[in-house]
């Protein structure tokens, strides 16, 4: 059963009649400036109910929205790395050098940190289901161009910049959603089984594009796959993603306005109408499809506050506080090597060890299976770390309303362990570069991929679950700022990944990397473990006080 019919005990109309009787008054309240006081920053009630529970959606509604997120958290790596194995085709058929052909990965890294920047923002003040809506409309269509696109290479560019705008927001709503649905210290429990689930995709995409190229020897059934997999997912967020943005409907216990409500109530409402049952349900839901919402000043008053135009600037400001700004590092610079890495993978199988396009393909599979199995221990890891950190202080958990974050050590507790993982994530990444240089066995590379995918998916999940644990009033456009952190630094590094490997070999390259990136961790963790509560007081103290 769809959770808007659900939701509350399985009673559809009971929940739609009070839905319609609460629409005269309601007030959706916007997201609060991004440095929230300190009450806000509470991870306890809604400014939207005065039930004490954080959420009304049960575990059956959790686990369906799981799945239905998995599906949509495919489209950003599913579409990045399908890609990667028909550069060499594409380079024959426009008739352009691969240098050209990698321009359209740069463009599509940096439409991947625009993105989120207008989605993911205005997801927070508007709702997820209707963003979700409108960004896999733009994929589906941009897919369906590219298909329909053979000639010209400025069209390619193009079509692949608004696919990834389409594809590229979903990562931070689904954080968002997360936040809306999981108290902190279940959030793992959930994001762990989705991004791992979802990072099935990085498995699958280079097969299936690499299988497609080497049997066919063409493109457009690439293409043609990912507007049958769009449209797919487009229909299953309409007929069954219910509204959970808490700033749209507190803890689940409000029902969201019409562009809110799933197409399978609404087609439920449409049968039961056509059937000639007229109860109040029915009239009720009529009558508030032909008045919209109320009258006239009703829907006015409405309107210019849920209405109200996010800033795609917000998630930018937050870069700039020093307690964030370490964090992104953490999430952003393993992210930017995990991407170095794959792009580097076609040159290096290729011209090192004579493999074909399928071939290449497969080779990306052993990186496709840390992701997995990275996103899913982490989320148990996760959890555990929070329990332990809450044992080692004396703080009782609270799993019903959630904990206050302002008196737990938050930081703390995500970033424990990390330590030991950062010297095993330097040593595999400075591995992995000599191990080419040397031209190992290509078992050796192939399992060091399997290692720095696991170490780089956990990595980005627990510092962006941590970025939204300290933005607790706008989950989505904090996760945005992520998405911008990481696309640009990967954008730079793949910019300059073959001119640096041309300069000074890719044994050196990637040692380098691994001094910048996993040293550079080495000091950002040590000052978000030791200063980052306290520099989050200090940017709470000062929004109160301007």
């Amino acid at each position: 059963m769809p959770p808007d019919t659900e939701k509350h005990g399985g009673d559809e109309s009971s929940s739609l009649q009070t839905s319609l009787q609460a629409d005269q008054i309601q007030e959706v309240v916007p997201p609060s400036d991004l440095e929230p006081s300190k009450k806000d920053s509470s991870a306890h009630g809604s400014p939207l109910s005065s039930d004490p529970r954080y959420t009304v959606f049960t575990s059956s509604h959790r686990r369906l929205i799981t799945l239905i997120l998995i599906l949509t958290m495919l489209a950003s790596p599913l579409t990045a790395t399908i890609y990667l194995p028909l550069l060499p085709l594409l380079g024959d058929h426009f008739h352009v050098s691969l240098q050209a052909i990698n321009i359209t990965l740069t463009l599509y890294i940096v439409f991947q940190a625009l993105s989120p920047l207008l989605f993911a923002t205005a997801s927070d003040t508007f709702g997820r289901r209707p963003i979700y809506l409108v960004t896999f409309a733009i994929y589906t269509l941009a897919s369906l161009g590219l298909v329909l696109n053979r000639t010209s290479y400025a069209g390619l560019l193009v079509l692949r910049a608004l696919q990834s705008l389409g594809a590229s927001a979903v990562l931070a709503i689904a954080y968002g959603v997360v936040a809306d649905l999981c108290v902190p210290s279940e959030r793992g429990a959930m994001q762990g089984p989705a991004m791992g689930a979802a990072n099935l995709a990085v498995c699958i995409g280079p097969v299936v594009g690499g299988w497609i190229a080497l049997g066919s020897g063409s493109y457009e059934w690439v293409f043609w796959c990912l507007v049958i997999y769009g449209g797919s997912v487009c229909l299953v967020v309409g007929l069954g993603l219910p509204e959970t943005a808490r700033n749209v409907v507190g803890n689940g216990e409000r029902e969201a306005r019409w562009w809110g409500t799933t197409w399978w109530t609404l087609i439920a409402v449409w049968q039961r109408k056509r059937r000639g049952l007229t109860d109040s349900i029915n009239e009720s839901v009529d009558e508030a499809l032909k008045k919209g919402r109320g009258t006239a000043q009703e829907e006015s008053t409405v309107a210019k506050q849920s209405f109200k135009i996010p800033n795609p600037l917000a998630a930018i400001r937050i870069i700039f506080w020093r307690d964030t700004a370490l964090v992104l590092w953490m999430a952003g610079s393993p992210y930017a090597v995990w991407y170095c890495v794959q792009a580097s993978i076609p040159p290096i199988y290729k011209d090192i060890y004579g493999f074909n396009e399928f071939q290449i393909g497969l080779s990306y599979l052993t990186g496709g299976f840390g992701t997995v199995l990275g996103g899913y221990a982490n989320g148990k890891f996760m959890d555990w770390n929070y329990r332990v950190t809450a044992r080692q202080i004396g703080h009782t958990v609270d799993r019903i309303s959630g904990d206050d974050l302002n008196q737990f050590p938050i930081e703390r507790a995500r970033a424990r362990g990390s330590w030991c993982i950062l010297g095993i994530y330097i040593c595999a990444l400075a591995g992995y570069g000599w191990a080419i240089h040397f031209e190992a066995h290509e078992s050796v590379p192939l399992i060091l991929q399997f290692v720095l995918a696991a170490i780089c998916t956990a990595f980005q999940q627990t510092f962006n679950a941590l970025l939204v644990d300290i933005f607790p009033a706008s989950p989505s456009t904090a996760a945005a700022s992520g998405n911008v952190t990481r696309c640009l630094l990967s954008a730079v590094a793949v910019a300059v990944l073959q001119p640096m490997i041309d300069g000074m070999g890719r044994g050196w390259y990637f040692t380098s990397l691994s001094m910048l990136s996993g040293g550079g961790g080495i000091v950002a963790n040590w000052f978000v473990t030791t200063r980052g509560m306290a520099w989050r007081h200090r940017r709470l103290g000062i929004s109160e006080a301007v």
